[in-house]
């Protein structure tokens, strides 16, 4: 799990090829607002293509685990500073 301030971002095991990674914000998963600011075009321009899928009633965004952990990390660290989404409440 890492937080970015107010956003939560929990990664787990989504099956033996891939991860799952969802993203809270004071509580609420907030994959709506990320699919608004186009996230999966962004990490496919980073040539880290995601798809979404829901598990457990939570959707967030599958990613191969061939992908480096840290880069990813990384690109979504930046992604949440350059659209300013700790900055702003969003109720979607």
């Amino acid at each position: 799990m890492m937080d970015n301030q107010n956003i939560t971002i929990k990664i787990n095991n989504y099956d033996s090829d891939n991860i799952i990674i969802f993203f809270e914000k004071n509580g609420k998963n907030i994959w709506k607002t990320f699919g608004l600011f186009n996230f999966r075009d962004e990490m496919d321009y980073w040539e880290m293509p995601t798809q979404l899928k829901e598990v457990n009633g939570n959707n967030g965004f599958v990613f191969s685990k061939d992908i480096d952990l840290e880069l990813l990390k990384s690109e979504i660290n930046r992604f949440i500073y350059d659209n300013k989404l700790n900055d702003n409440d969003f109720d979607i």
